[in-house]
């Protein structure tokens, strides 16, 4: 690889990486039945920390209930803000389908809250930073895989950068190519 396409390369990351911003949460996609007060985990509203674990939280008991979220488009996710309860660890992982999901990370605030929270009750909010996805991703799932069985998320937020959406022209443009590259093909066989 030459050193201009080295630099080339470097300078498109670098401002991919400049244009990482919030990524909107639509909505609760789903949560399974055990969850109380499901939309809470998206509303918003950020508890303070030390926040009892069943006050504006989604909120479960046990280790099989999930939280499913869709964002308002596809995203190369490389950031997330999480409150939540703060002696359990949570799995959340990422799907472009809301079918098949590959997980991104685990969190528990034991070990990933910032030193200046010391929170040892309630929930407490953790801002992490991971590699950027190579998926473009539409729905993210959470669920607590350890801790004591009482569970919460009180807020989640993810930073990324939007997948590239061709306008309609682009698509129409591409289409009539494809027609005249079918066409030339079909003419030279017959």
């Amino acid at each position: 690889m030459s050193i201009l396409s080295k630099t080339f390369a470097t300078t498109a990351l670098v401002g991919l990486m400049a244009a990482a911003h919030a990524v909107p949460i639509v909505s609760v996609q789903s949560s399974t039945a055990g969850v109380t007060n499901a939309a809470a985990a998206a509303d918003g509203v950020v508890p303070a920390n030390g926040t009892p674990w069943q006050t504006t939280s989604a909120w479960w008991t046990g280790n099989t209930e999930t939280l499913t979220f869709k964002l308002d488009q596809a995203y190369f996710l490389s950031s997330a803000v999480i409150t939540a309860d703060w002696n359990d660890v949570y799995r959340f992982s990422a799907s472009t389908d809301g079918v098949t999901f590959t997980q991104l990370f685990t969190v528990t605030g034991l070990v990933d809250q910032p030193s200046s929270a010391n929170v040892s009750f309630g929930q407490v909010t953790m801002p992490i930073n991971f590699a950027p996805s190579a998926l473009a991703y539409t729905y993210i799932r959470v669920q607590a895989i350890a801790g004591d069985g009482q569970n919460a998320i009180g807020e989640v937020s993810f930073g990324g950068i939007a997948a590239p959406v061709p306008e309609p022209s682009t698509l129409a443009f591409m289409a009539a190519g494809l027609g005249l590259v079918g066409f030339v093909a079909r003419r030279r066989r017959g």
